[in-house]
């Protein structure tokens, strides 16, 4: 097991390359690391481009946008985790993407990605990112896939997709609670107006010619009020 390749470092030792086609985002993203006094940054156009000058001079952070042509971001990380990409394969991975749905952070972080920024991206945003990077000391491991990935992220993404499941869940059942509570509500509330109404409870039944019945719920209704009225006096 070894650390990522920015491990233990100060800002200013950090060599970032950056990949992303979009021409005003690269000078984004230049100008904010150049803020923090990097010591060096490397913009470019394609994966292509990014992934041969990286192999000569391995960065010791990748920053890459997730939607890319013809060789998207994901595939960049795949290529960079490979376990023939050695020393670049302990290189931290940042996605700054402008679709950052939990599906997508899912998969960059199963299969190795560091994090997920989304945009548009502010600096204190990045800032604070790349200063935990700095003392992120989890491992790398090599997976029997035969690519790096970050010790113990499977677990515990497992882990929050089930957190997730079990308060979707909850959710759901509060939902149905609050639906019956609705419907118990609206036949009190119909048995109420029938009372005060004095309507029949019975079709074809006129006023005065049966006594009118009242329904088990009403019933219990008029007792709870009543128990109510007595506990108010007593106090």
């Amino acid at each position: 097991m070894k650390h990522h390749a920015a491990f233990g470092l100060a800002m200013e030792d950090i060599d970032a390359v950056v990949v992303e086609d979009s021409k005003p985002m690269q000078t984004i993203i230049r100008s904010i690391l150049l803020s923090f006094k990097v010591a060096r940054v490397r913009v470019f156009d394609s994966v292509e481009e990014a992934l041969e000058a990286s192999l000569a001079e391995p960065p010791n952070v990748i920053l890459t946008d997730w939607r890319m042509e013809p060789t998207s971001g994901y595939q960049f990380l795949r290529l960079v985790r490979h376990r023939h990409m050695e020393p670049l394969c302990y290189v931290p991975i940042l996605f700054i993407t402008a679709h950052g749905t939990r599906p997508l952070v899912d998969k960059a972080l199963r299969a190795g990605a560091h994090h997920v920024l989304v945009k548009p991206l502010s600096p204190s945003t990045l800032y604070k990112r790349l200063r935990w990077l700095l003392t992120d000391d989890r491992p790398m491991i090599l997976e029997h896939s035969g690519f790096y990935n970050i010790n113990g992220i499977q677990q515990s993404m497992d882990e929050q997709a089930e957190k997730m499941q079990t308060l979707a869940g909850a959710r759901i059942q509060h939902k149905k609670a609050i639906q019956k509570r609705a419907e118990v509500e609206e036949v009190v509330e119909e048995e109420f107006d029938r009372q005060e109404k004095k309507e029949p409870v019975f079709a074809g039944v006129k006023k005065g010619g049966v006594k009118k019945q009242q329904s088990a719920a009403a019933k219990h209704i008029r007792n709870a009020e009543y128990v109510k009225s007595k506990d108010l006096k007593l106090h």
